[in-house]
């Protein structure tokens, strides 16, 4: 009951006013005046000075409502924000399901949170936010969209994964042009990541193999000594795969930029909070 009693104290002290605050709270001033009482002998000071010319807030008193009336704002605001936001349908791509979302369900499974969409390019989320067929999703590289809000979420830089038997393996770091002297194994064209890749090996006369497939078997191939492929960090850091050794890229060209997309301002800054 303590709680309560410290939200009448507020917002008396807000209101300058017994009278105001108890027709906020719906009940008689009688019985929010019983409540001060209980409230100044349970903390031990006095809160209000009494006078007939009125009341103000003691010395206490008014140190106490500085340092209260903020933290109950911030409570106000994040059970709006829940109540608001009951049910939230999220559009991801299985990669950002697998390694990203799940770490932040400590928080989401507070709330309705649902993927209710999986595309394999997070781009081809955008649609789907437009249609206001789901509420939120997470898109690499498109900073903003007209119509939908949006807000800079995190840098996903790319790891070179090695073929566990190469040389390369061994080191610390590798440079571009070190693995470009193997097979490139990379997403399909229509990936940012082909795109990325095939413009850095026509800028350095790349005339290597090239093999081209889904980002689901590149570790696979890459296993069999097929050649080197790179992966997401939120994605190399979390997996092992036997014959795969994962090595920063010193001269660091390849990564993404992913950024928050939502139908409204409030939802965007409600799931950004679920993510920082």
């Amino acid at each position: 009951m303590l709680f309560h009693k410290l939200r009448y104290f507020i917002e008396i002290a807000k209101l300058k006013s017994y009278t105001k605050a108890a027709e906020s709270f719906f009940i008689s001033q009688p019985a929010l005046s019983k409540q001060m009482k209980l409230l100044e002998e349970e903390l031990g000071f006095r809160l209000f000075s009494r006078s007939s010319k009125g009341f103000k807030l003691t010395e206490k008193g008014q140190s106490l409502y500085y340092e209260l009336e903020p933290l109950f704002n911030q409570i106000e605001t994040t059970v709006h924000q829940y109540k608001k936001h009951d049910q939230v349908l999220f559009g991801s791509t299985p990669l950002l399901s697998s390694y990203f979302i799940h770490e932040h369900y400590e928080k989401l499974q507070r709330i309705h949170f649902q993927v209710t969409v999986i595309q394999d390019d997070s781009q081809d989320l955008i649609p789907f936010l437009k249609d206001h067929r789901i509420d939120a999703a997470i898109v690499q590289d498109i900073a903003e969209v007209e119509g939908l809000y949006s807000k800079y979420l995190f840098k996903d830089e790319f790891l070179a994964a090695i073929p566990s038997s190469f040389p390369l393996a061994s080191k610390q770091h590798v440079t571009l042009d070190e693995c470009l002297q193997h097979t490139q194994i990379i997403p399909t064209q229509r990936s940012t990541l082909a795109e990325q890749l095939r413009i850095i090996m026509n800028d350095r006369s790349f005339d290597g193999e090239v093999i081209e497939t889904h980002y689901q078997a590149m570790t696979g191939l890459v296993s069999l000594g097929m050649g080197i492929a790179y992966l997401p960090s939120i994605m190399a850091e979390q997996i092992e795969y036997r014959g795969v050794t994962f090595v920063p890229i010193s001269d660091q060209q390849l990564y993404r930029d992913m950024y928050l997309y939502a139908t409204t301002k409030s939802m965007l800054d409600f799931l950004y909070d679920q993510f920082s």
